[in-house]
């Protein structure tokens, strides 16, 4: 972004608005920005807007309210985020209404989606609290054509406490504008204008991740919580009468579990929170895609850890379905600082336990495990978040018994192939990348599995991940993270957690990344070989792994802590704003 390119823009813009809002257009020209290092600083009375580009070359835009910059547009890619919202509106928009509400503008691509496809005599309102957003916007883009519209109407700034009857009732809100500026926003538009009790909440607790950190978020957030504990692999009957009278006695505000643990196959859970009027959400951490069964899911709030399974979810039959990552909790992963006592350390399962209880449940015998692995290794160059089994069969030398016992298998016992084979596509590229590494001091802390699988290398017993792992994470050099094949672009529990602690962490490229991190918070290598150079460069220059080590923990601080995540749920689910 340039000087001269910014000002052309901003000069178009505002002679075009110029013609129906002069008034608006001289407080735009009014206000003061920077320049510096290829992005736009525009300040705020507390904070900043900040504009840069993204990865793709497309302006970027963000929302520093002063404990870091908060994203109001993709990092990857803004414009496809905006025409993606605009095309869900346009699928269920009645153009008997003739008009709609824009609130938040973004970079103008929303604005540019629906004046291509609305009517000219259909009205379009903008709803936008910040002048200095605007701003922004018009010196990123050029929106002339937009701004010439007929029947465009501007509400901008702060005074539009309660927003005039001409303005359209369809609305259509940017969400991070929503999440970052909600209570700037006139109640009366707003979809999710907070509520003014802390709720309560009843945690369906398995003893199974996460135990410990929503009731920790929950109770930050100033929410009262009520664990409920339940044995996963009996629950039924007399302790559903159990839960029951808990929630008789608790009466909560929402029911939560995460990966569906709690919910009987038979929907009863469901039918009687549904009688109750209690809101069930459910959050996945794990492909969700051998966890439900297909058919009728009930009306539940769905939130997935990784992007790409939310449209299987659809799929499934779920409609309230939303991106939530992973994150992490500073009472576990404190900032810190230690001597560095290693050089590159990997802390993970060998998988070998996940092999047997797959193969056992496949019903196969261990000798199809060098096919499976042919076709785990197939897994891992497609996109597909489960493995087609038919079209991963090896071409040559498979045991033609494994097309039969393919054939002869159950539905359970198909999930279990695809299970199996998904963790053992995982172990493949553990193998890879740490073999890779072996010629540096590389320690592994895990299972047993690691002594067979690298007898040359340091292999130590697992570490307890709430009272050991933090302190390992920041006194090594250089963690390693591979990533599972379940999540062919979304992002583990150690790209949060190893750089909150203080560790600097060598993460294989996810896409997702992209839209949490920036490039200066995250290292990703591409293969083994990429990331043995990068394991070089970083061992070599300590002050370049700090330096990524800070702005990572600020990012996270500032958006990626469980806290955080609850804030979205408490919002979406129950349109409490903390």
């Amino acid at each position: 972004m340039t000087a001269s390119w910014l000002k052309d823009n901003l000069k178009r813009n505002l002679e075009a608005l110029t013609v129906t809002r002069p008034d608006l257009a001289s407080l735009l020209a009014s206000l003061p920005y920077d320049l510096a290092n290829d992005k736009v600083t525009i300040p705020l009375e507390k904070g900043a807007v900040l504009l840069e580009l993204s990865p793709k070359g497309l302006p970027a835009l963000a929302l520093d309210l002063g404990s870091g910059p908060k994203r109001l547009t993709s990092a990857v890619n803004p414009q496809k985020e905006d025409a993606t919202l605009a095309q869900k509106f346009f699928e269920s928009y009645d153009p008997k209404v003739k008009g709609v509400t824009v609130l938040g503008l973004g970079l103008g691509y929303l604005l540019e989606a629906l004046v291509s496809s609305l009517p000219l005599d259909a009205e379009l309102a903008l709803v936008e609290p910040r002048l200095e957003l605007v701003l922004a916007a018009f010196l990123a883009r050029d929106l002339s054509l937009v701004i010439k519209r007929p029947k465009l109407t501007w509400f901008i700034g702060q005074s539009f406490k309660v927003l005039p009857s001409s303005a359209p009732v369809t609305l259509l809100a940017r969400p991070a504008n929503l999440r970052l500026d909600q209570n700037l926003y006139p109640a009366s538009l707003n979809p999710k204008a907070p509520k003014n009790k802390p709720p309560k909440v009843l945690f369906l607790d398995a003893g199974y991740y996460l135990g410990r950190e929503i009731p920790r978020a929950i109770t930050q957030l100033k929410g009262e919580v009520k664990p409920w504990p339940f044995d996963p692999l009996n629950t039924q009957g007399q302790e559903y009468r159990s839960l029951l009278m808990e929630i008789k006695e608790f009466r909560p505000d929402l029911v939560l579990t995460v990966n569906h643990l709690g919910l009987d196959t038979d929907g009863l859970l469901l039918s009687v929170l549904r009688r109750l009027g209690l809101p069930l959400a459910s959050w996945f951490v794990d492909s969700p895609l051998y966890i439900l069964e297909p058919g009728p899911q009930g009306d539940i709030f769905v939130f997935s850890w990784d992007r790409d399974y939310i449209e299987p979810l659809k799929a499934l039959g779920l409609t309230k379905v939303e991106l939530l990552p992973l994150a992490s909790d500073l009472h576990y992963f404190a900032p810190g600082s230690s001597h560095i006592a290693r050089d590159l350390a990997f802390v993970g399962d060998s998988l070998a336990k996940a092999t047997e209880k797959y193969l056992k449940l496949t019903g196969l015998d261990p000798g199809f495990l060098p096919t499976i692995d042919q076709m785990a290794a197939k897994f891992l160059l497609t996109p597909d978040l489960t493995p087609k089994t038919e079209s991963l069969a090896p071409e040559t030398s498979a045991p033609e018994t494994l097309a039969l016992a393919k054939e002869s298998l159950n539905p359970a016992q198909k999930r279990a192939l695809g299970a199996l084979i998904t963790w053992r596509a995982s172990r493949l590229s553990r193998v890879a990348v740490l073999k890779a590494l072996s010629s540096f001091n590389l320690t592994v802390r895990g299972d047993e599995g690691w002594l067979k699988l690298l007898p040359q290398t340091v292999c130590g017993p697992s570490l307890d991940y709430y009272q050991d792992l933090a302190a390992f994470y920041r006194s090594t050099a250089i963690n390693l993270n591979v990533t599972s094949a379940q999540m062919k672009t979304g992002l583990n529990q150690r790209v949060f957690d190893a750089p909150l602690a203080g560790g600097f962490l060598l993460t294989d490229e996810r896409t997702q990344i992209h839209d949490l991190f920036a490039a200066d918070e995250a290292v990703t290598y591409a293969d083994p070989m990429e990331a043995k150079e990068f394991a070089s460069f970083y061992l070599k220059n300590p002050h370049e792994r700090f330096k990524v080590i800070a702005k990572a923990q600020k990012r996270i601080e500032g958006e990626h802590l469980y806290v955080h995540r609850l804030k979205k749920i408490f919002n979406n689910v129950l349109g409490y704003a903390p």
